[in-house]
């Protein structure tokens, strides 16, 4: 333990030391919560569709993210949060470095270290490439979970055996994901029951419950 920390400090490894640090000094920082851990999320993952919860369009997708979401893509990790990305790979690359200098640049000459670098770089990109892509099903359904939805206006079935003016529920399709919602008719509306399509004109004020008519 002691030769491993010894080995980076040395100036060959030094500046993937460091960034390792920064990367878990923000972690460390972002679970105390004194920093927005969601701040680098915004570059890359699923589309939106610029849908939002009040019925608003959201606007074009500026230029800025461009370079980053193309990086991303190429490392197949479109589905991911960018300080996720960033976090695996500066780890593989720092023990990729320092491995690298310990087998092949005993002498840690800095010349040898340089040329390192580029299947360090390499390596890196590949193991952080093929440990994300089995994970872009999980990291999808979590960004998606958290994608805010348009549900005034939706059509979906009732999925209660029955819906009236006391009970019911009802199941809506967005955002590749199905909503099942606390749903209620008008009082002078007829019951409907298990299957029939409905659509969302309204919601309680005072509860989380939502008012549908027939389709």
């Amino acid at each position: 333990m002691i030769e491993l920390l010894r080995e980076s400090i040395l100036p060959v490894n030094l500046p993937f030391t460091i960034l390792l640090g920064v990367i878990g000094a923000y972690w460390i920082i972002g679970l105390l919560g004194l920093v927005d851990m969601e701040a680098l999320d915004g570059v890359g993952g699923v589309e939106t569709d610029g849908i939002d919860l009040e019925g608003g369009d959201g606007g074009e997708d500026s230029g800025g993210g461009g370079f980053m979401n193309a990086l991303l893509t190429i490392v197949g990790a479109s589905d991911a949060p960018l300080i996720f990305v960033i976090s695996l790979f500066s780890v593989f690359l720092w023990a990729l470095n320092v491995g690298g200098n310990h087998y092949f640049n005993p002498g840690f000459d800095g010349g040898r270290a340089t040329l390192l670098l580029i299947p360090v770089v390499i390596g890196a990109f590949v193991i952080t490439r093929l440990l994300i892509i089995p994970l872009r099903p999980v990291m999808k359904l979590i960004r998606t979970s958290e994608t805010p939805v348009q549900i005034l206006g939706s059509s979906g079935v009732v999925r209660s055996s029955t819906l009236d003016s006391e009970f019911g529920e009802v199941e809506i399709e967005s955002a590749e994901r199905s909503l099942i919602l606390r749903a209620r008719i008008s009082n002078d509306a007829t019951a409907l029951k298990k299957g029939d399509p409905v659509l969302v004109v309204s919601k309680e004020e005072d509860a989380d419950i939502y008012i549908v008519r027939s389709l």
